[in-house]
C-alpha cells in the first residue's frame, strides 16, 4: 500500500502532507500562526553555531518574518528565528557563496544534498535561498 498523498500534483509523505494542509488552511483563514521551517536533524548543530544561515528550498513557500525552525529529531527541537531575505534563482545559478551560507563545504556538496532532499530537482528548477538568523 502506498503511504504517500497528493497536494495538487506533488506526491508527499503523510506527515509533510498534513503540515502543508495545516499551513495552507492557516494562510487561507488569515491566521497569525507563526510559520514553520522544517529542517533535517543533521543541520541542528550548524544552525545553532551560525555555520548555516540560509537554506535552499524547492516548492516550499516561505515568507520573510518570524519563524519557528523545527528539527525532526526523536524529541522535536524548535528554535526561534527570523527569515531576513529570500532570493529566487535556478539550481544552475546557485553559487559557492550560497553553499557556504547553507553550511556546506562547496557547491558540489550543496547540489548533492539538494538531490537527496528533492530527488526530482533539475538544474533548471527555481529554488528559494532563504536567509535567516536565530533569535536568542
Amino acid at each position: 500500500m502506498d503511504s504517500t498523498m497528493r497536494l495538487s500534483e506533488e506526491v508527499l509523505e503523510p506527515v509533510e502532507f498534513a503540515r502543508r494542509v495545516v499551513e495552507t488552511s492557516d494562510r487561507e483563514l488569515g491566521s497569525t500562526a507563526m510559520q514553520a521551517l522544517h529542517f533535517h536533524r543533521a543541520y541542528l548543530d550548524a544552525v545553532r553555531t551560525g555555520r548555516k544561515t540560509s537554506t535552499v528550498r524547492f516548492r516550499d513557500p516561505v515568507e520573510t518574518g518570524p519563524v519557528n525552525m523545527v528539527f525532526e529529531l526523536d524529541d522535536e527541537v524548535v528554535l526561534s528565528g527570523v527569515v531576513t531575505r529570500i532570493t529566487s534563482k535556478s539550481v544552475a545559478e546557485l553559487t559557492e557563496a550560497d553553499a557556504i551560507a547553507d553550511g556546506f563545504r562547496d557547491l558540489a556538496e550543496l547540489q548533492d544534498r539538494l538531490r537527496f532532499h528533492y530527488p526530482d530537482i533539475t538544474s533548471i528548477d527555481d529554488v528559494s535561498v532563504v536567509h535567516f538568523r536565530l533569535v536568542l
